[in-house]
């Protein structure tokens, strides 16, 4: 193969496996491209573009809009129910309203402290066994309707369902850039407040942002959601997954969503290239 493919439109091209040490590829445009497996040995990759090409972000934008307005959908819905309970003259009704809102704040505090998953686990999935024991209860005993509870129980599946729905459309947006994201983020909020949200529409709307935040800086506490990002950035991105590296040259070079997991990276020169959401 020509090791000189500097300067050119190498977009989504298949470079597996390949012997390309110390070839040229200066000023190309390497989005999508696949280096994996491949001897970039010395190679010169200066100027070059790595990451995402324009066609696979304009889709995962979409997509991610579509479900953002989803979110945005579901969070209406969840406002809606709170704001009947709390207008309801019925007191356990109210009274359930009321709760709703707590449960509603604790979950989001809890999500973005522990990460979601841990949130359904210890607090969601036992609140709505204890929903469902007590409007059980209530019913057959007649202490009462039930109706409290159920309206409790659905106010938290929507809660739950929304901020999940939310937090992935958003992290999949983050996946791609900071301008994305906040057009995504942004796009969900105006399709609830279109829908009739109110304030707390909002308040779920902001929380999936800063859930879906958190989870590039902590992918411990937040590892499906650092899984989305990383299952972008391995299907779409530019990948140099197990190949040699050694002493290739990324000065100046634009390198996101950039797949480097066991590659050899040793004596690489960096330079004042820019780095975003890569996998090493």
């Amino acid at each position: 193969m020509n090791k000189d493919q500097s300067n050119k439109n190498l977009k989504n091209v298949s470079f597996r496996n390949v012997d390309l040490s110390n070839g040229n590829f200066s000023g190309s445009d390497l989005r999508g491209a696949d280096f994996s497996g491949s001897n970039l040995t010395g190679a010169d990759l200066m100027n070059t573009k790595i990451g995402i090409t324009p066609g696979s972000t304009f889709f995962i934008f979409v997509i991610a809009l579509i479900v953002s307005a989803l979110s945005g959908y579901l969070a209406m819905l969840a406002g809606q129910t709170t704001q009947t309970m709390l207008a309801s003259e019925d007191p356990y009704i109210r009274n359930s309203g009321i709760l709703s809102v707590v449960i509603a704040c604790v979950f989001i505090i809890y999500s973005l402290w522990k990460g979601g998953g841990v949130a359904i686990r210890r607090l969601v999935i036992p609140v709505l066994a204890v929903v469902i024991i007590i409007g059980v209860i209530g019913y057959f005993s007649g202490l009462g309707t039930g109706v409290g509870m159920l309206y409790l129980g659905l106010s938290v599946i929507l809660v739950t369902v929304m901020l999940i729905v939310g937090t992935i459309a958003r992290t999949a947006a983050g996946a791609l850039s900071n301008l994305v994201f906040i057009v995504v983020a942004i796009a969900g909020s105006a399709f609830s407040s279109s829908l009739g949200g109110g304030i707390g529409t909002m308040v779920l709307a902001v929380s999936c942002g800063l859930i879906s935040k958190r989870s590039f800086k902590d992918s411990d506490k937040f590892g499906f959601l650092a899984n989305i990002s990383a299952f972008i950035t391995r299907k779409f991105g530019t990948s140099f997954k197990s190949s040699k590296l050694t002493g290739g040259n990324f000065s100046k070079a634009v390198i996101r969503n950039a797949d480097f997991t066991n590659a050899d990276i040793s004596s690489v020169i960096w330079g004042d290239s820019k780095k975003n959401n890569c996998l090493v």
